[in-house]
């Protein structure tokens, strides 16, 4: 079960948290904060709000993408929405730079997040790395990071196998869907009548 990485959502959720921290905060509670908000999406909403790949570090579950984001800049340039809106760290800390271009977020993934930030975001990352060790989808990744599928943080809040197995299938045909549609859209762009708009075809 694979998401595909947002940074316009991701950014849009950042820069939530941020705002109701008052405009900055510690990069690692951030991270934290955006963690627990996705693993809640999954399991409510079936499906997170960054797209982010859940990892376990020794200092407990995290979002892949969005740490390597902070401590090191920009993957490529889909990447660019993130750095509209948060700041490089200076020292351990990251602000507001800016106004999100899209408001991509849900009402329901806003919920969440306000959630989330009510709960937990006033601890610092200390607490929060505390907290999420406790959370059982986390292994102590003796050796380097180790990923954490869905369906693992799916199955362990309690989801049937065939809840999982359907929420599978779903997704893959919406993976489908998004190539064709790219292939279609491909095809107009060059020039290549799509077969669908030849003459006899229905």
């Amino acid at each position: 079960m694979n998401f595909k990485f947002d940074a316009q959502k991701s950014a849009n959720a950042a820069h939530t948290l941020l705002g109701m921290a008052g405009g900055t905060l510690n990069y690692m509670v951030l991270v934290k904060l955006l963690y627990l908000a996705d693993r809640e999406a999954l399991i409510t909403l079936e499906s997170p709000i960054t797209g982010d790949l859940f990892i376990s570090l020794q200092y407990g579950p995290v979002l892949s993408r969005i740490l390597n984001l902070i401590r090191w800049g920009p993957i490529d340039e889909n990447d660019a929405p993130w750095f509209d809106v948060v700041s490089a760290p200076a020292g351990y800390d990251v602000k507001i730079i800016g106004q999100a271009a899209e408001d991509t977020l849900s009402d329901a993934e806003r919920g969440i997040l306000s959630q989330v930030f009510e709960k937990y975001g006033r601890k610092n990352w200390q607490e929060l790395s505390r907290l999420t060790h406790q959370l059982p989808e986390w292994t102590n990744p003796i050796g380097g990071p180790i990923p954490i599928s869905p369906e693992q943080i799916l199955l362990l809040a309690g989801k049937s196998q065939d809840e999982v197995r359907q929420l599978r299938e779903e997704i893959a045909a919406l993976e489908m869907l998004d190539r064709e549609v790219a292939e279609y859209v491909g095809m107009e762009f060059e020039g290549v009548p799509h077969p669908a708009t030849q003459a006899g075809a229905v």
